[in-house]
């Protein structure tokens, strides 16, 4: 199946210059007013080559220029063109790829308005040709796009015939599936309609003729001679089909309901159903090398998030029928952990609209091998969460996934969700590095929090020299407390054994008096590197946790619930320090 897969835009809308990468199910999401439904509306624009008007323009003195790269165009693709339009089209094809362009110099809806232009991608120049047939060559890879604006009524797409609406498309599918199967039927009934409606009917109806010899009488008083009679005539198949309109009947009630007294959601469950409905008969099984679009802003709007899912299983399956589905979403029951690499954050700033790097071209950058990639997908809890929030918070364990988002409740007085802060568990604080960078690749502002033993092998990721004075201190500490102790090490370094674990270790070392100056050095250098490492060692000590177990997580957060904050921790001031840093984005 071929699809598209890169556009980038300039001058359209509020898409200043984007760059927009697409897979066969695409999700755009980004806060309100961020400029997700106008990366459809160009698709759209792109795909049938409709010329716009001058509220399409970014700057009403500049073109708009849309180039969209396209893939897949093998032999099965190319055989619905016509010979000329394959000749045409071939010298421009690079292993299946072509490059296509939508150029409007000035506003206006004119025929001539837009000029489609076609290229090798390996070009990527701004010499562009335009062969004799392209718009219909690519109308023809990609038929009318099927867009459903979040904006327009449910009732208006659904509830009556019109010619471009959603009920429309499928009343004129079903018309014409009829009349090439039953219009004989149809045709005997509407001939016995005719024969006593029609005025030449063989069986007209005596009102009619009552009336006509009514009027008659008194007309001769005025024009001698004249004659009136009323005609009926017979409706035709397909002004009965425009009088088509959609009833709703629900369990245990024989009545009918219109669809306009239903509630939204039912109503936006109705039209998600209708639409699916359609794409799925429009797909012609006999034209497989066909790609139809599907472009929906907010699909889940006034769905429950049983039917979100639901929705988003059918969008899925589309997407693997010959659909290439592209959606705007606010919702995380639209995407799968699996879809969460391939969906783009959509921002704008004072310099329009922008998508920001994707997570697995981020990863694919920041990470040499694929089972890195993998493997850091599959550890991280609460991934999704990265793509509707301002910024992220990593931590690296259960307790923290436990009692943060209350205690920062308690302190701020805000959830995460009104902080728009995200917090993602990495499995270990080895994963904790690469997430960062990939954040940043992403342009998500991005901060940790660690345990103290994360500062003694922070030299591996490149944030802290392996020779720095405060590390070789503590290490000193370590060393003089070893015999009384009785732990384990490995040359300098603290390692599990005789009934210590490595970061218990460290802990010890954070109650040492002499150590607290070269903690405190760690800890603004981590700062620099916007990492928080505790500075007892770990959380637990700070918030008074004997363990790391749900029962202790459970007591916890009942107590911040009934008690003031002083009562709950050890540390009141170091913990508003905290949240106070990892909440302020200028930190």
């Amino acid at each position: 199946m071929h699809k598209i897969t890169e556009v980038a835009i300039r001058n359209f809308k509020s898409c200043r210059e984007t760059v927009l990468k697409l897979e066969s199910f695409t999700a755009l999401v980004g806060y309100n007013n961020a400029g997700k439904s106008n990366l459809l509306k160009c698709i759209d624009a792109l795909v049938r080559g409709k010329a716009q008007d001058g509220n399409s323009f970014y700057d009403l003195k500049k073109p708009i220029e849309i180039v969209a790269l396209l893939e897949g165009l093998g032999d099965e693709s190319l055989a619905h063109l016509s010979e000329a339009q394959v000749n045409s089209l071939k010298p421009y094809l690079e292993e299946g790829k072509i490059r296509i362009r939508f150029f409007q110099e000035k506003e206006g809806t004119g025929k001539n308005a837009v000029v489609m232009g076609v290229q090798r991608p390996s070009q990527n120049d701004d010499n562009w040709n335009n062969p004799n047939g392209l718009p219909q060559a690519i109308t023809t890879l990609f038929p009318e796009p099927t867009f459903i604006n979040s904006m327009e009524d449910a009732a208006e797409d659904v509830s009556k015939y019109k010619a471009g609406n959603t009920i429309g498309k499928l009343i004129a599918i079903l018309q014409k599936e009829i009349i090439a199967t039953k219009v004989d039927v149809i045709n005997d009934a509407l001939q016995v309609i005719g024969s006593k409606l029609n005025v030449d009917g063989e069986e007209r109806l005596k009102d009619f003729e009552e009336f006509d010899k009514s009027i008659n009488e008194k007309i001769e008083d005025f024009f001698p001679g004249l004659k009136l009679n009323i005609d009926i005539p017979t409706p035709d198949i397909a002004d009965l089909f425009k009088q088509g309109k959609i009833k709703v009947t629900e369990d245990g009630s024989q009545k009918k309901t219109d669809f306009n007294d239903m509630g939204h959601g039912a109503q936006r469950a109705i039209q998600m159903t209708l639409i699916r409905h359609l794409a799925e008969i429009t797909k012609d099984v006999s034209k497989d090398g066909k790609t139809n679009l599907l472009l929906i802003d907010e699909p889940e709007l006034f769905l429950h998030p049983q039917a979100i899912e639901l929705l988003r299983a059918s969008l899925k399956s589309l997407s693997n029928k010959g659909y290439q589905v592209v959606f705007t979403t606010h919702s995380p029951f639209m995407i799968e952990p699996e879809d969460i690499p391939y969906t783009n954050i959509v921002r704008k700033n004072a310099e329009g609209t922008r998508v920001e790097t994707r997570l697995n071209e981020a990863i694919a950058k920041v990470l040499d091998t694929h089972d890195a990639q993998a493997r850091l997908l599959f550890e991280t809890y609460n991934l999704g969460q990265i793509l509707f929030s301002d910024a992220v918070l990593i931590a690296e364990g259960d307790t923290e996934k436990q009692v943060l988002p209350p205690l920062i409740k308690k302190v701020i007085g805000k959830t995460l969700g009104e902080l728009k802060l995200a917090l993602v568990i990495a499995n270990g604080s080895q994963s904790i590095s690469g997430m960062m960078n990939i954040l940043k690749e992403m342009n998500i502002p991005v901060k940790a929090l660690v345990d103290l033993d994360f500062a003694f092998s922070a030299h591996r990721y490149q944030l802290i020299e392996k020779e720095n004075e405060y590390i070789q201190k503590c290490l000193d500490i370590i060393c003089e407390i070893q015999p009384k102790y009785g732990f384990q090490l490995q040359g300098r370094y603290p390692t599990s054994g005789n009934g210590f674990k490595a970061a218990q270790i460290y802990e010890l070392l954070a109650q040492q008096s002499e150590a607290i100056d070269s903690i405190q050095g760690l800890i603004e250098h981590f700062k620099t590197h916007s990492i928080w490492v505790w500075r007892l060692g770990a959380i637990e000590p700070h918030l008074c946790l004997e363990a790391k177990e749900t029962d202790e997580w459970y007591k916890f957060k009942q107590n911040l619930n009934e008690k003031k904050i002083e009562e709950v921790i050890a540390d009141p001031l170091h913990i508003e320090e905290f949240t106070e840093w990892c909440t302020n984005r200028a930190l």
